[in-house]
């Protein structure tokens, strides 16, 4: 699996350069950067979760207390 390091090098330089960049073999291009951009957002989630430094979200339910 790619590192996020290089998935962020393979963003700047299809952002500056509008070259394909290639990570973990599959060839990426400005057309689809979207897909570079989705691949960093999971792998920072992980990384944070890893680390202990991503808050964690617990549901509420203010039904409990009349606020239908």
């Amino acid at each position: 699996m790619a590192t996020l390091a290089e998935v962020k090098a393979a963003i700047t330089k299809v952002a500056e350069e509008g070259q394909s960049s290639t990570v973990d073999g599959v060839s990426y291009t400005r057309a689809n950067l979207a897909a570079l951009i989705q691949l960093q957002d999971t792998l920072q989630g992980a990384s944070d979760r890893a680390a202990g430094s991503r808050p964690t979200f617990r549901g509420f339910n203010f039904s409990s207390m009349g606020y239908d």
